[in-house]
């Protein structure tokens, strides 16, 4: 399996495809050539979930509490109404083929949710986690993976008349709730402190291992208390996103993320039963068709409705349309001899449908992106203020990048490298649709207008960073902005020193002239090549920094 793997990933990436799809083919063909390969399906998808559980508390990390509260409309508005009109309308679909109530209304339920896994990985692949629609589906996952609490407490007893289900259903709600928050409570008082002690004791393997420990044990504890174990993962992330051991924790824990979740796209594939696929081929498209086109249109729509833009509504629908990895876990529930709700073979295809829509995505990723272009390229520049504002509306926090040349551009590839989220603003056409065409999310209008970053939130914004090239504007702007905005942090690029003093004193409060600090650098690799070291060349460099120009590096008073 591993030779296998290693091969058809190169290959892939060779040939820049997702690598999601070739360790989706590796377990395609693993389950097609199961007689001649020794693996233990059971136990390789058992470790593959581990690959979902270390996505999530990655997921975790990027966030907060606060960040999270901001996005709760979108969580418990949007992720609500998603599941609840994609659930009615597939019970209709399979109620068609199956003219059966309760068959339909779990199945039709079950399909309404999303891959967590699958979507994310493909966002990640792409570089699309931090736009607008990769924050929507972020927060659509989140509720999905709530709502498979009640499915997984519905199901048995919809086999059971006697039971009264709304009232199991509230118990077990209310029974997540409490656990949910004592997991906050208990983390919120003694992570720090534990944190703190593990690392004073400066032992690399006690820290990897103290986090493993906070990860698998929150899983385990939401799982034993019927939850999923990527839910309590996502919430040790949060926790371990409120101290300041995030960044370690994160570099830790990624090679763990890689390979678990490689892992687990093998065993979607797996799960796919060629044989049954074969024999009801025309019944699993009809149905992978339309589960795919249902659910892209409910998602755009809904999108529409909350004010997303045509691009960012398509490109969600589409790349939330598939099913969910938990259609493994309750469609085997649904099919067992205990409840036999779904008859096995009913089930199996099922199961079949859901791999095959998971396995479509990164395919419906691009198709998403291109359909979305051809609308964007009608519009290239974005003339229009209405829809600037409600691409930008979730944001909070965010920093507002004004230029976008050479200089900008690095500064925005720092940001995205670094997940933080950030919207730009230039004047030149050109350079606004070279950032719309490969996914940055940037918008025409005048640079030394504050009214146009008015249109960009600056009111919820964190920090202004100005990289232009054109000076004049940039001082036209940093006096607007200091006139209305007096609390909002500035970071302007300067064309020397003497611009530097201009701009602190019309209130920027970091400057960055680039001809001084350009040779400084280059000052210190002509130290490091003369054989002073490392640490000494960095040392004079900080000095005749402090000496020459100390304004390049403090903070304007009061601000």
């Amino acid at each position: 399996m591993l030779g296998l793997s290693v091969g058809i990933i190169a290959a892939f990436k060779r040939l820049n495809i997702s690598p999601v799809l070739g360790y989706l083919l590796v377990g395609i063909i693993i389950s097609y050539k199961k007689d001649y390969i020794s693996i233990n399906f059971e136990q390789t998808q058992y470790l593959a979930e581990f690959g979902v559980v270390f996505l999530l508390f990655a997921i975790g990390l990027e966030l907060t509490f606060d960040r999270l509260k901001e996005m709760r409309k979108h969580v418990f508005g949007f992720g609500t109404l998603q599941v609840i009109i994609s659930g009615v309308a597939l019970c209709g679909l399979t109620y068609i083929l199956t003219q059966n109530i309760i068959l339909s209304f779990v199945a039709g339920f079950i399909f309404s949710l999303s891959s967590t896994a699958v979507v994310l990985q493909v966002l990640i692949d792409r570089g699309e986690e931090h736009t607008q629609q990769g924050r929507l589906a972020l927060a659509t996952l989140i509720l999905q993976d709530l709502a498979f609490v009640p499915l997984l407490i519905m199901i048995p007893l919809l086999s059971n008349s006697e039971v009264n289900l709304f009232e199991a259903i509230g118990r077990s709600v209310l029974n997540a709730a409490l656990v949910l928050v004592t997991i906050v409570i208990v983390g919120k008082r003694f992570l720090g402190p534990l944190y703190r002690l593990i690392a004073s004791l400066k032992s690399q393997e006690l820290f990897i291992a103290t986090t493993l420990l906070i990860l698998l044990g929150a899983a385990y504890v939401t799982q034993e208390y019927q939850l999923s174990l990527a839910l309590g993962a996502f919430v040790a992330g949060l926790l371990i996103a409120e101290t300041e051991y995030r960044a370690q924790v994160e570099t830790d824990l990624k090679p763990f993320k890689g390979l678990l979740m490689g892992l687990f796209f093998i065993s979607v594939g797996m799960s796919i039963n060629i044989n049954n696929l074969l024999d009801n081929w025309a019944k699993i498209l009809v149905l992978v068709t339309s589960i795919i086109f249902i659910k892209s249109a409910i998602i755009y729509f809904l999108a529409r409705v909350f004010g997303f833009s045509k691009e960012v509504s398509i490109k969600s629908g589409l790349i939330l349309s598939q099913a969910s990895e938990f259609g493994f876990v309750l469609f085997a529930i649904a099919a067992s001899g205990d409840i036999k709700i779904i008859p096995q073979e009913l089930a199996d295809s099922f199961i079949v449908v859901v791999s095959l829509s998971m396995a479509i995505t990164p395919l419906l990723a691009v198709l998403g992106n291109y359909i979305a272009r051809r609308i964007d390229l009608k519009n290239p520049v974005h003339y229009d203020v209405g829809d600037i504002v409600k691409e930008v509306s979730d944001l909070e926090n965010h920093l507002i990048v004004v230029g976008f040349d050479k200089v900008g551009k690095t500064t925005c590839d720092l940001l995205k490298y670094q997940e933080l989220n950030f919207v730009i603003l230039d004047d030149d056409p050109r350079s606004v649709h070279y950032g719309r065409k490969n996914g940055y999310p940037i918008f025409f209008g005048v640079c030394n207008k504050v009214e146009n970053l008015e249109n960009l939130g600056i009111e919820r914004a964190k920090i202004v960073v100005i990289t232009s090239s054109n000076f004049e504007e940039s001082d036209q702007l940093v006096k607007a902005i200091r006139a209305k905005y007096n609390d909002i942090e500035i970071v302007a690029r300067a064309k020397d020193r003497l611009h530097a003093r201009s701009l602190k004193h019309f209130g920027a409060n970091h400057v960055i002239p680039e001809a001084f600090e350009s040779s400084l650098l280059i000052g210190k690799m002509i130290l490091s090549s003369i054989g002073i070291s490392k640490e000494d060349a960095k040392d004079a460099i900080e000095q005749f920094r402090h000496k020459e120009y100390p304004e390049s590096f403090l903070q304007k008073k009061g601000i």
